[in-house]
């Protein structure tokens, strides 16, 4: 008898580690959940991120020097994926798993009412984050964003006032991240990624040209420099 109870208490002990980092990741999502959820609340927060007119906005270069290209997309574009949705029809998704786009280039949910990007992250109508994607079979048209050590590559990309727009998060480093935006407007758009892990989103456009800033809302991350901009023309 004595001899089971130890078994039992040893293997408790084995566990009791694994257990310990299972409820603080726990702790950790339940945090930035709430952060996010409490800043797309605040309907008295003004909208500092837009500025100037269209032609005021920088022409965004990568690392090579090469024109970022504009991440917006169109229904027109015939390598997109076909889906039914009712009181919609048919529509079209960039990536598996992200919202549909109807045939007048608005994004929908997957009962065909308008995303909105001012609600809660994963709310019922907010824009939905995919599974784990492999980065490597994603379109061109989606912006690749890598996260990690201490800042987020590219730091910019551009889109079109009011189009869909498609972007994917990969972790690159051994921490979890979550990209957010700093205007109310845009407080349902998040991502959550491991390391390793590669998600996306599609979601529409501000209809208001101006720099919108993202960040990561992990503890302590934006002040290491993970910090972005999305330019809306």
């Amino acid at each position: 008898m004595e001899n089971k109870e130890k078994d039992s208490n040893r293997k408790t002990n084995k566990n009791l580690p694994l257990i310990i980092v299972g409820v603080v990741l726990l702790i950790v999502v339940v945090i930035i959940i709430v952060a996010m959820q409490k800043k797309g609340g605040d309907n008295g927060s003004t909208n500092n991120q837009q500025t100037g007119a269209q032609s005021d906005l920088p022409v965004l270069v990568d690392e090579e020097g090469e024109a970022i290209p504009e991440a917006s997309v169109s229904f027109e574009n015939e390598d997109l994926l076909e889906v039914e949705i009712p009181n919609v029809g048919t529509a079209k998704v960039v990536v598996p798993g992200t919202n549909p786009i109807t045939s007048d280039n608005v994004v929908v949910t997957g009962t065909g009412v308008v995303a909105e990007n001012a609600g809660m992250v994963m709310g019922e109508n907010s824009p939905k984050q995919t599974g784990f994607l492999n980065v490597d079979e994603l379109p061109e048209n989606v912006v690749k964003l890598n996260v990690g050590n201490g800042g987020f590559s590219p730091s910019s990309f551009t889109t079109t006032v009011g189009a869909p727009t498609t972007f994917s998060l990969t972790g690159v480093d051994s921490f979890s991240h979550m990209i957010s935006f700093d205007d109310p407007s845009l407080a349902a758009i998040g991502v959550l990624v491991g390391p390793g892990q590669t998600k996306a989103i599609t979601f529409n456009a501000p209809t208001q040209p101006g720099t919108y800033t993202f960040y990561c809302a992990s503890p302590d991350h934006r002040g290491q420099g993970e910090e972005g901009q999305m330019i809306v023309r």
